[in-house]
């Protein structure tokens, strides 16, 4: 863990809550972020990339 992170705004599709509440995941127009490794969240993180997959086509 570490001391960087993005503060909730307008974009913000997701949250997490540790040591205080900040974006994980956040959107604008046709371009998506997040804050962490989807690619090492087993099935959910699997998920993910295959719904970002799914928006693009």
């Amino acid at each position: 863990v570490h001391s960087f992170y993005v503060p909730q705004l307008e974009e913000t599709v997701a949250t997490s809550n540790y040591n205080g509440e900040y974006s994980v995941a956040l959107q604008k127009d046709n371009f998506y972020g997040v804050q962490f490794h989807p690619e090492k969240s087993s099935r959910k993180g699997q998920l993910l990339l295959r719904n970002f997959l799914n928006l693009s086509q």
